[in-house]
């Protein structure tokens, strides 16, 4: 697991930009591409060809407002508002800030501060994320990197006997802050709503561009498998947890200024490492909502 990206030969059947490998697992760095020039068709085309291919791909060098940021997401799908008024929505409803700034002793945005556990954006919605863009604002001296973890590879490297097991089941997943939910009977009779934050999923999604499966549990928002007895969801998830999060499907990102990330919440996870809270870490994100999961 490497935290910059590895430079590689660039990929040559790419004619609109270079394209690197960081990681066997996942992402790629696209190298020749001002973000703050229109996007042609056939160049997006290309942007969107390469996600599909390596679930997340980064930007270097970027230098774009906060309504470039929501016009080169909004190409990806329809765009996810905001669940807070957070004050990036001000500006538009699917903008919000992850930092730690505070304004009249108030956070200014969402996830301010600490280590986060892996996960995938929304999964305790019927309609999940499908990609987040992060841009990176201001960053501490040191602390904060995210974490990403290939849920294809994590998925194909499964002992047989353990992919049986997971077929066709159901995971609930469930936000709560830092844990799951505490109470499961609640979930499993409350119907479910637009606004309900908790769902039940496939463990095993496929992907609607390529039909690829990939892992789809998490440490922080799922909660227990669906049909069968808690100790034994507990201990089957334990297991899951622990295989998808092995080094060898990570990719660790150190940020630097100018930084734009955007990630495939389908099949990949990520994580923050923890920083100094003394420091302002403060990230620009917009999302764009997906389909529900199969």
């Amino acid at each position: 697991m490497h935290t910059n990206a590895t430079r590689s030969t660039p990929e040559a059947t790419w004619p609109h930009f270079e394209l690197r490998h960081l990681e066997p697992a996942l992402g790629a760095e696209v190298l020749g591409l001002d973000l703050s020039q229109p996007v042609s068709d056939a160049v997006f085309t290309d942007i969107e060809r390469a996600w599909h291919a390596h679930g997340l791909l980064l930007f270097r060098e970027q230098s774009i407002d906060d309504l470039q940021q929501v016009a080169f997401a909004a190409r990806f799908g329809e765009l996810a508002h905001t669940l807070k008024p957070y004050e990036g929505a001000k500006v538009h409803p699917a903008l919000m800030f992850v930092t730690n700034e505070k304004k009249d002793g108030h956070y200014v945005g969402a996830l301010p501060d600490g280590e986060m556990y892996f996960h995938s954006d929304m999964c305790y919605r019927e309609y999940p994320l499908s990609a987040s863009m992060l841009y990176a604002m201001a960053l501490p001296p040191a602390g904060g990197n995210t974490v990403f973890a290939g849920m294809y590879a994590a998925y194909e490297a499964l002992p047989s006997e353990l992919a049986q097991q997971i077929e066709g089941r159901l995971a609930m997943n469930s936000y709560e802050p830092g844990y799951g939910a505490s109470n499961v009977r609640m979930r499993i009779e409350t119907p479910a709503t637009e606004h309900t934050l908790s769902f039940a999923h496939p463990v095993v999604r496929t992907h609607p561009a390529g039909g690829r499966k990939a892992l789809y549990v998490n440490r922080l928002m799922t909660e227990y498998i669906v049909g069968i007895a808690r100790s034994e969801s507990d201990a089957l998830l334990k297991t899951l947890f622990e295989h998808q999060e092995q080094p060898r499907f990570q990719y660790e990102h150190r940020w630097q200024l100018g930084d734009l990330l955007v990630w495939d919440n389908r099949c990949t996870l990520h994580a923050r490492r923890d920083f100094p809270p003394t420091h302002l870490r403060k990230m620009r994100r917009v999302a764009v909502r997906g389909e529900r999961p199969v």
